[in-house]
């Protein structure tokens, strides 16, 4: 039987905690509160973008209280299980009219928006929207860190009786890391293939300044020293230009 394509998190919704088991979600929130905590204070009004199913959010609002989650798949925000408010939107079409003090994005899901346009919108966005003293932070994935997973491309794994396959593939010409998921549950296997860009470390200098965003600080993630084009990951802090016009 042919596999049933369906769109990204449709069908990964139903195995997304046992796919991403290995990830120490405290560890990650106290890392994003620390990073954060010199710039805004616990009353500030947070967005999350690309929040999926609310793991990171249950554990950071002891930090931050104030959270909107927010994410493009309906599937996963309706397995979120916290009673924080949720947004169904896509991250370069933000429908917010009011100002957050703090918007961040984590897991590398800022790659996800494969065109430059696309990630110059975004930046766009969160300029309009964040208050003149508020910060943004996101983490991206680098080519050494689709490189290293590519070396294995192939995973197969069971979470209670639905079965999955991940495929890991990266192409150095396109820049394009594909993540292609086979779940089969029901009788039925369902493909999914999760395309990322993977864009060089210093065109997100050039796109936040575009967009009248300044880096604070560039940090290889989950640290604090400076990231680097030949990081795996990094981190970025960013707050508005003041004065500035776009």
């Amino acid at each position: 039987m042919s596999n049933l394509r369906v769109r990204p998190y449709e069908k990964l919704a139903f195995v997304y905690d046992h796919l991403m088991s290995h990830v120490n979600y405290e560890l990650w929130a106290d890392y994003i509160y620390k990073i954060s905590k010199p710039y805004i204070s616990r009353k500030s009004s947070v967005l999350e973008l690309a929040g999926g199913n609310g793991k990171f959010s249950d554990i950071f609002l002891k930090h931050y209280p104030n959270i909107l989650i927010s994410d493009k798949s309906f599937e996963m925000l309706s397995s979120v299980k916290n009673k924080l408010p949720k947004v169904c939107c896509e991250m370069p079409l933000l429908p917010f009219k009011s100002k957050f003090d703090f918007i961040y994005s984590t897991f590398d899901s800022i790659n996800y928006l494969t065109s430059k346009n696309d990630l110059l919108k975004l930046f766009i966005e969160v300029h309009d929207i964040l208050s003149e003293d508020g910060i943004f932070t996101f983490d991206v994935s680098l080519e050494k860190n689709s490189l290293k997973h590519a070396k294995v491309p192939v995973r197969n794994s069971r979470s209670s009786k639905i079965r999955y396959k991940h495929l890991s593939l990266y192409s150095k010409n396109s820049r394009i890391h594909k993540n292609i998921f086979e779940i089969k549950f029901n009788g039925t296997t369902y493909k999914e293939v999760h395309k990322q860009k993977i864009y060089p470390f210093e065109l997100y200098f050039d796109l936040l300044e575009r967009a009248n965003l300044l880096v604070i600080n560039s940090y290889e993630s989950f640290s604090f020293e400076t990231a680097k084009p030949s990081s795996q990951r990094a981190q970025f802090i960013v707050r508005k230009i003041k004065n500035a016009v776009i």
